[in-house]
């Protein structure tokens, strides 16, 4: 037995699946097939609730592996690929929808050279009925030879069968409480049933046809041709043909492997030490050889993956991620492949190696044997695409430009007002709903009949939110004026007080454009003038060649009394946050600002502000002159610095008690689906069991569900609020890096490594973004010994946020700190010494020494 990690040779990004996706059984989301269409490879259908995704896998991940994706207008259960239609010679795509199916033909066009290929979802028929769908089979059911038949499992358990758009018949089985897996046997036309009492039974095509809804009104009963309990549920079910005359029966429980003949004789059991997932089986060879080999792969839930033959296991290794569905491909240039469906949605194409893989991103070695006229007229074609791109790149500059001029966008932010009419549904957070900021934008199109539709997308960062996050504008007549209304929405630190509109614009000929716009909202949303508060532990310095400007010029959004009432003055002032409380002082004398306050946090978006209205209003009076700079010292750089990775810490914490709690969710939810199907089970029975002790048990899982679920929602809140901690620290340390450091190359380096823009409330992933690049900047810009990269690599078998990866992390992240701060460190005396105007000269002879 060989343990290895399988080779990752392609993988798509992540899909956003529903949370159900985890509990879909027989693959019903995943399906590998070849097309006449795309002969050259097998394809990989994936439905996605709405969506309908095909993908055809290339090693080079410059060429797009997308084939088609489509939107289904319902909800997609299950996928399927066969013939369905009569005198087709090509496989079609089946989709059930809860109420209806739908069969497709992929059609392929070739296109232009500039162009490319054309791939095309045509609906052939869709078809409707009553009852609600669970889940579907097809096969050529009565012998039927020229087309697949198919028939549709009801979530009360009966079955439906139907001819392309036509109903032949429905069968209802009463002991069916709950639906399972069903499967078609084509070598004796027969179905396998699981049933709810963990029963399987084996009908034939003609039975059912005979067991109609007709006699089961005249209480007919109808006796299966062999039954087998199995003690437990049966999770899906696979008929694979493995001679002339007979096909096996591979059916998964939740620790049992069965393999039946089609007559009812077990060919082999096996029992498992660990959860099963999923399976697939396939012959190595044709069936009507005698060489040919049934093996079975497995995936349990601890993310590794089992090859038997028979009871032997041939074969044991990791996989990247816990499987749900997994399948096997013949691409083009991978002849054998493992297709897995991760339980976070992401499609990933493996292969089994001979040998440990140090890098599983590697593309395979493939030797294959190439045509030297076949490479020159791939050249030719590619040589006439470039040429005919760059005759068309002017045309499309001017088309960009166009659509420039044809649209105007003003974008502008008002005066915060309260909201008296809002349904508040938290009363803890009922003061910060009630003052809401209206942003308003003004379209104006010169001709509407040159732009199809307009997609505005508004984004920011906590605690802000948005009344509406998206606004579609199918028609616009002129001129549009938008409006929508930001607040603030939760009790975290203030962290970026931007707000970046996204205009996505489709003109008459579907081209889309993206253009953005970014405005500042006002102070007056998130701050109000207290109290002046004149004793802070954390003081930052801001020097400049001006004198300093009354406050009341630069915070315009409040008036001059407002400013004064509460014992301000136009040299000090002091701001709350209305989200969290927290105070901020700023004070002036002479050529000197200082903004004071308990941490780091609150210093942050005040800094952006008053730095931003401070340079905006020299530029308003003319005054091109004006610098100004930042001043700190070793002591700031050493607190702010350790603030930092401790905010990294709790964030990272916060995010392991979380994952806690979610793991607890998915064993309670599995424990409480189990006790469920126990009950119905027990209920089933003739004569009914006794279920006094399920109910106790059910009726206790679901409470510790409930209690489950609040203490994720409480967790949630903490991982988002801590998260806003750390974007506020990082960005005063970019902005105080941005005035210090000389170096723009290094800077802009740390700016991107940090990453501070990329925390969303619903992405919390930050530690593992940033890692990447900061192995590459401690290895590369550092220039750290081997021996120092060799402590400071992570450990590749456990996670980002282990202990010891995370002890590294932070390591990491104080090293490239020190380093960056280390030119930025200003001595006390010397500033005492030296006039801030002759502190700027000297600095600018420093870069220009570098």
């Amino acid at each position: 037995m060989s343990i290895f990690k399988v080779k990752q040779w392609w993988t798509n990004d992540k899909l956003q699946l529903d949370e159900t996706i985890s509990g879909v059984q027989n693959a019903t989301c995943l399906k590998v097939e070849k097309f006449n269409s795309h002969s050259d490879s097998d394809c990989i259908v994936i439905s996605e609730e709405y969506l309908l995704k095909i993908y055809k896998p290339y090693p080079n991940q410059e060429t797009s592996n997308v084939v088609l994706e489509t939107h289904l207008g319902d909800v997609a259960l299950q996928i399927e690929t066969g013939k369905f239609l009569t005198g087709s010679v090509d496989r079609q795509i089946l989709v059930l929808h809860p109420q209806s199916y739908a069969i497709y033909q992929l059609e392929r066009k070739e296109g232009h050279t500039d162009a490319g290929e054309q791939n095309v979802l045509k609906l052939m028929i869709k078809h409707s009925f009553t009852r609600r769908a669970d889940s579907l089979v097809h096969g050529s059911f009565g012998n039927v030879k020229s087309r697949d038949f198919i028939c549709i499992q009801g979530i009360d358990g009966s079955l439906s069968f139907f001819d392309q758009d036509t109903f032949l018949f429905m069968c209802i089985l009463n002991d069916v409480i709950i639906p399972g897996p069903v499967c078609y046997i084509a070598s004796c036309d027969s179905f396998v049933i699981c049933k709810s009492t963990w029963i399987l039974e084996i009908y034939s095509y003609q039975q059912l046809r005979e067991f109609s809804e007709l006699n089961v009104r005249q209480n007919k009963k109808n006796i299966p041709q062999w039954i087998y309990n199995a003690g437990e549920e049966v999770t899906s079910v696979q008929v694979i043909q493995t001679s002339n005359n007979f096909s096996s029966i591979i059916a998964l429980g939740e620790r049992h492997l069965y393999c039946f003949q089609d007559n009812g004789l077990m060919k082999f059991m096996i029992k498992f030490d660990y959860m099963p997932t999923c399976f697939h089986a396939y012959l190595i060879g044709w069936y009507y050889e005698p060489g040919a080999r049934l093996l079975v792969m497995l995936a349990s839930d601890d993310a590794k993956l089992y090859v038997y033959e028979n009871t032997s296991l041939l074969w044991s290794c990791d996989l990247f991620n816990t499987a749900i569905s997994i399948s096997r491909c013949f691409l083009k240039s991978l002849p054998g492949g493992i297709v897995t469906l991760s339980n976070t949605g992401v499609v990933t194409v493996c292969y089994l190696g001979t040998e440990p893989d140090l890098n599983s991103n590697a593309a395979p070695m493939i030797n294959e044997e190439v045509d030297p006229e076949q490479i020159q007229a791939e050249l030719e074609k590619v040589e006439q695409a470039l040429q005919a791109i760059t005759e068309n790149k002017e045309q499309e500059i001017t088309n960009e430009a166009t659509i420039d001029e044809i649209i105007k966008i003003k974008a502008d932010v008002g005066k915060p007002v309260q909201n008296l009419t809002h349904d508040f549904t938290n009363d803890s957070s009922e003061g910060l709903h009630l003052l809401m900021c209206p942003i308003i934008i003004i379209l104006t199109c010169k001709d509407p009949k040159l732009i199809q539709n307009v997609q505005i997308t508004y984004a920011c960062c906590p605690p802000f939110a948005f009344s509406e996050s998206t606004i579609c504008l199918d028609n616009i007549n002129g001129t549009e004026i938008i409006e929508t209304q930001v607040f603030i929405e939760s009790k975290g630190d203030v962290s970026e007080t931007a707000v970046d509109i996204l205009f996505t614009i489709t003109d008459s000929v579907g081209k889309i454009i993206v253009l953005s716009r970014k405005i500042t909202l006002p102070i007056t949303l998130y701050c109000l003038p207290v109290d002046v508060v004149l004793e802070n532990e954390i003081k930052l310095f801001i020097n400049s060649n001006q004198s300093c400007v009354d406050f009341s010029e630069i915070f315009a959004d409040f008036s001059e009394q407002e400013l004064l009432q509460y014992g301000g003055s136009p040299e000090i002032v002091t701001f709350s946050y209305r989200a969290n409380k927290k105070t901020v002082t700023l004070k002036s004398s002479g050529e000197q600002y200082s903004i004071e306050a308990d941490d780091f946090p609150e210093i942050a978006s005040i800094l952006d502000y008053f730095i931003f209205k401070l340079m905006d209003h020299f530029a308003r009076m003319g005054i091109s002159d004006f610098r100004f700079y930042i001043k700190c010292d070793k002591e700031f750089i050493k607190q702010i610095t350790h603030k930092f990775l401790k905010s990294i810490e709790a964030h990272a914490k916060e995010r392991i008690k979380l994952k806690t709690f979610e793991d607890d969710l998915n064993v309670l939810q599995k424990q409480f689906t189990l006790i469920q199907k126990r009950l119905l089970v027990q209920y089933g029975s003739l004569p009914p069991g006794d279920c006094d002790q399920l109910e106790f048990l059910m009726k206790d899982t679901h409470k510790r569900l409930v209690d489950s679920v609040h203490e994720i929602i409480i967790c949630r809140e903490n991982v988002c609020r801590s998260s806003t901690t750390l974007m506020a620290i990082g960005h005063l340390i970019i902005h105080i890096l941005k005035q210090t450091t000389p170096d723009d190359f290094k800077l802009k380096l740390i700016e991107e490594m940090l990453s501070l823009n990329t925390i969303y409330e619903l992405y919390q992933e930050w530690e593992e973004a940033v890692t990447q690049a900061l192995s590459y900047i401690v290895n590369n810009v550092l220039q750290k010994s081997e021996k120092d990269k060799e402590k400071l690599a992570p450990v590749t078998e456990q996670g980002i946020l282990s202990h010891i990866n995370l002890k590294r992390f932070l390591k990491q992240i104080r090293m490239v700190l020190d380093k960056m701060f280390s030119d930025a460190w200003t001595d006390d005396t010397e500033a005492t010494t030296h006039k801030p105007k002759e502190k700027i000269t000297r600095i600018e002879e420093f870069v220009e020494v570098i």
